[in-house]
């Protein structure tokens, strides 16, 4: 007796401390689940019936120096399916679909297995992206009693003149929630333009059913961007160069930096970003590089324009005066070698105004012949060549060779022979549009300025370490181009005063023996020269500006001159309308 009372006891304890420890374990894990996770886990209840929606802010709209808009906001309706909680599509929903359909012309059976998911599960489905004002009116009427069509209206990035200044403005591109600047000024200043969105706390049942919403941060919209581009003067140069396939033009205030007008070819609409891209599409854009900015980010030989520095150079260097005379058969001799001048027949007897004028090459080879590459480099630099301008776009260095960089890259000296080239804007020599708009500036105002976009952003000059009259001297050779030079189609264009050079930059190399005018004319595309035109030009009753153009494989400078002609005619014409 007394034995199986002991085993009873014993089988006691062993229950209660079995309780003990089950309830222990019970307690641990509800102060683990109240108090050690109760924030995880109250959050995770939220969810279930609460959501979080971000309300995108309006975008701020980037406008011209005069407040023209350049790239704003446009509202788009958005036409939407709201599941309403139902297994299968009825007869009415079905009837709705087929008439929305054929109003906007699309197939929808493709997409009732989506639709049958969301009216299941009270989930929404885009039938369409944006709806014209018609179809919205037609689908209201004829679809009014299915309480399941939302029509939503957001604001979708706009630019009202399609491909007009494309590489300043940049494009969007889809980042979760909001669209966010992907090039140009949407990228550079995305800051300032996406604004603060707001948030909406929205409180739903079982069903999925909107309950309540509640706004919880109000959004501001962005700010707008007053940049320095004349709407005016973009649409002449847009214009002017609508039959080119590659190359760019600045217009810009050699005074102040401000750029006026802007083209890159090939360029691109920025409203096809707005959009899921078509793949040929975006094959095509790559191809022919048309996101690359060619005014900024594009390197270029600059031709007979660095003969401004070549000269500049020798003056300042006392290796010729500005009253010294050389004579051009047509070629010269250096190391049993021919160096040809692009006129085959010689410009015979030439003073130093008109060896700029006429961009004789022969006395930039004799010239050559007594400079060294690194004094050469060194008026480069002075002018700005061979360094980035600090715009704020992405940019290029360029290059101006000296013998140091040639050790360094190619393992060798530099050789006068190719100085002679140098000389001329050739040989390894790369610049990018934009440095040489800052160079013409600083032989007319005595300082490089920075170039700008924005009109708030600050005005930034360096001095020009070049003596005043070696500067009048370039101006004069300038002035003469235009008047009887490379140049001289310019002339006499209303009471328009132009200063000017001309350039015809080789892409390929051609042997130093080979007279220019043998070359084969039927030669591939890509192997044309590239055309410079650069000019400072002013009227009585306007401040001066600085044009520099560049076309692509054109085979010669006069292609470029034709274009800039275009471009002054409708100059003249809107700046006389602007006095009446």
């Amino acid at each position: 007796m007394i034995i199986h009372q002991k085993i009873y006891n014993n089988k006691l304890t062993m229950v209660a401390w079995a309780m003990l420890i089950y309830f222990t374990i019970i307690g641990f894990r509800l102060i683990n689940l109240q108090i050690v996770q109760h924030d995880r886990l109250k959050k995770c209840s939220e969810k279930n019936f609460l959501r979080f929606k971000t309300i995108p802010a309006q975008r701020g709209n980037i406008v011209d120096c005069h407040g023209t808009p350049l790239a704003t906001n446009q509202p788009i309706t958005q036409l939407l399916w709201k599941g309403s909680g139902n297994t299968q599509l009825n007869d009415a929903q079905l009837q709705a679909l087929e008439k929305i359909a054929t109003i906007l012309q699309i197939d929808l059976t493709q997409h009732y297995s989506k639709l049958k998911k969301a009216e299941k599960f009270y989930l929404e489905f885009e039938i369409a992206q944006s709806i014209g004002d018609d179809q919205l009116f037609q689908i209201a009427e004829q679809c009014s009693d299915v309480e399941n069509i939302i029509f939503n209206t957001k604001f979708e990035r706009f630019y009202p003149y399609n491909t007009l200044a494309s590489h300043i403005l940049g494009y969007l591109g889809d980042i979760q929630w909001c669209a966010q600047g992907k090039m140009g000024l949407e990228k550079i200043f995305e800051e300032t333009l996406r604004g603060d969105p707001g948030v909406t706390m929205q409180s739903l049942n079982s069903f999925g059913t909107l309950l309540e919403s509640q706004e919880i941060k109000t959004g501001s919209a962005g700010c707008d961007l007053e940049t320095s581009i004349d709407l005016n003067l973009q649409l002449m140069i847009e214009t002017a160069m609508q039959d080119q396939l590659e190359g760019s033009c600045i217009l810009m205030d050699p005074k102040t930096g401000l750029i006026k007008a802007l083209v890159s070819k090939p360029n691109f609409n920025p409203a096809i970003f707005a959009q899921k891209l078509d793949p040929d599409l975006w094959k095509n854009l790559q191809d022919g590089k048309a996101l690359l900015n060619r005014a900024f980010n594009a390197t270029y030989p600059p031709a007979s324009v660095f003969k401004l520095v070549t000269i500049a150079a020798a003056l300042e260097e006392k290796i010729v005066n500005p009253s010294a005379h050389f004579t051009c058969s047509g070629y010269t001799t250096f190391k049993d070698r021919k160096y040809y001048c692009h006129l085959k027949t010689g410009h015979g007897k030439i003073d130093m105004h008109e060896v700029l004028a006429f961009s004789c090459n022969i006395p930039f080879y004799e010239l050559a012949k007594r400079l060294h590459i690194d004094t050469l480099a060194e008026y480069a630099y002075k002018f700005g060549l061979g360094a980035k301008t600090n715009i704020p776009f992405s940019e290029q260095h360029g290059l101006i060779p000296t013998n140091e960089w040639k050790m360094i890259h190619k393992g060798e000296r530099w050789w006068t022979g190719e100085t002679l080239s140098a000389s001329i804007g050739q040989s390894f020599l790369l610049v990018t549009p934009i440095q040489v708009a800052c160079m013409i500036g600083s032989i007319f105002q005595g300082y490089l300025v920075k170039p700008r976009i924005v009109l708030d952003s600050e005005c930034e000059k360096r001095p020009l370490e070049i003596n005043l009259h070696t500067r009048h001297f370039l101006q004069e050779c300038m002035r003469q181009a235009t008047i009887s030079g490379t140049a001289r189609r310019m002339n006499k264009i209303g009471n328009l005063t132009i200063f000017a050079k001309t350039g015809t930059a080789q892409v390929k190399t051609r042997p130093s023996d080979q007279d220019p005018e043998d070359e084969n004319e039927k030669i591939n595309r890509k192997e044309k020269a590239h055309a410079w035109f650069v000019s400072y030009f002013y009227t009585n009753e306007s401040e001066p500006l600085v044009m520099v153009m560049l076309l692509e494989h054109v085979g010669k400078s006069t292609h470029a001159t034709a274009v800039a002609r275009k471009f002054f005619i409708n100059f003249m014409k809107w700046n006389k309308s602007q006095l009446f």
